[in-house]
């Protein structure tokens, strides 16, 4: 078992999730907050929520009544307003392809990081047209 990111649209106390796993963008968080802190914009660990991992890890009880992670997460998780998402993942994404970070020191993931990117870049934008906010959660 990994542990990986997933996107996640909060609308009207719902989450939806895009359930894919994003191993390289958690791999790589600290680069990647680092270079955010470098070109001034929101980290994307700030995007990240850990209710789910803290719930698998017996850290975080659900409350009584509640039946899942992302009950839990919609009422007390980490949202970003999905436009401002939008703007930190292409401005990290741009930086990323214009740069050519290496991510890895045996293996180089750039790819992988750049299509995990695209990815959660598509899914905050859907949110973005739906009013949504925007997440990834830490999910193992």
């Amino acid at each position: 078992m990994s542990t990986v990111l997933w996107a996640n649209h909060l609308k009207d106390g719902v989450v939806e999730s895009d359930e894919s796993d994003k191993f390289s963008l958690y791999k790589f968080l600290d680069k990647l907050d680092s270079i955010c802190e470098k070109l001034d914009i929101t980290r994307i660990s700030a995007a990240c929520d850990a209710t789910d991992f803290r719930v698998n890890l017996e850290e975080l009880e659900l409350p009584e009544g509640m039946a899942s992670t992302d009950e839990l997460m919609a009422q007390s998780g980490a949202w970003l307003d999905a436009e401002d998402a939008v703007h930190m993942l292409e401005t990290l994404l741009s930086t990323v392809t214009a740069e050519n970070i290496r991510f890895g020191i045996v293996k180089n993931h750039h790819q992988e990081v750049v299509a995990e990117l695209e990815e959660s870049i598509a899914y905050a934008k859907a949110a973005a047209q739906n009013n949504a906010r925007f997440n990834c959660s830490i999910v193992m």
